[in-house]
């Protein structure tokens, strides 16, 4: 399989291109980049990519149904795509990224065009209030038995979510993360490569402030692919700001489905 990234002529080419690199080297799998015209320009992408040493295939054609058929003519294990544009070039970015995730059913990474050059070292996953981890399944299960960088489950508490405390409500917050942490460690097999962290407010600014304080250099988080209406108020905030790259798992019907829950509620949807 293979992690494939979508570059433009702009500035963000380069740490697509990086954060493609390092996935790679993560998930044991090859890297190869991929840079769709519709103006016959490009040459900045085959500059960047040529300088990291990465293979290029130049396509002419709509961007996004361009990289959705190559992503699956490749059997792509993750698609590696700007977050958003700049104002070198504003393409793989915005509604392009935004036309991607929804529409392709395999992990889509987006790269802000700021994104520091620096290998996988803390990844901050996000985790469902009802004890179902679908991204630290998903992440493990692509892992397997290799090596990992220091992965922190995050657990955001929204605060009409709060519990009704009581005497203490130090003390009866604490007793509520502890329960959380058993009920999901009980779910993983591989918990000791797992720390976990608990936060209390909107979900958006609380993954921007726990990736910011923890330095983590990679945010995951499993979702339904769908930003209609309501839903993926998580993901399109995340996204507006993010300071590190951001790696969406897709949730399938049949995954709710066997695991005899109902569709993880709160932000994540």
């Amino acid at each position: 399989m293979t992690i494939l990234a979508a570059i433009d002529d702009s500035a963000v080419a380069r740490p697509v291109l990086n954060v493609a690199r390092d996935l790679g080297e993560l998930f044991a799998e090859c890297v190869e980049s991929i840079h769709v015209q519709e103006d016959h320009r490009g040459r900045s992408a085959g500059a960047i990519a040529r300088a990291a040493q990465i293979p290029l295939q130049i396509r002419y054609g709509d961007i996004v149904s361009t990289l959705r058929s190559e992503a699956y003519d490749r059997d792509a294990m993750a698609l590696v795509v700007g977050a958003r544009g700049v104002l070198a070039g504003p393409f793989p970015a915005g509604h392009v990224a935004m036309r991607l995730v929804q529409s392709l059913d395999l992990p889509v990474v987006l790269v802000p065009p700021r994104a520091a050059d620096r290998p996988l070292r803390r990844i901050l996953v996000a985790v469902e209030g009802n004890g179902e981890s679908h991204a630290l399944n998903g992440l493990f299960a692509r892992l397997g038995d290799r090596f990992t960088p220091e992965v922190i489950a995050l657990h955001v508490i929204e605060p009409s979510e709060l519990p009704p405390f009581s005497d203490s409500g130090l003390y009866e917050a604490d007793a509520f993360e502890r329960e959380f942490m058993i009920r999901v460690s009980s779910l993983l097999t591989k918990r000791s490569r797992i720390r976990f962290e608990m936060r209390v407010g909107a979900a958006a600014d609380a993954v921007r402030d726990a990736a910011r304080e923890l330095d983590v250099d990679l945010v995951v988080i499993a979702w339904h692919r769908d930003l209609s209406g309501g839903h993926g108020r998580l993901v399109r905030e995340l996204l507006g700001e993010a300071a590190v790259p951001v790696l969406l798992l897709p949730i399938y019907d049949h995954d709710v489905a066997s695991a005899h829950r109902p569709r993880p509620a709160g932000a994540l949807r």
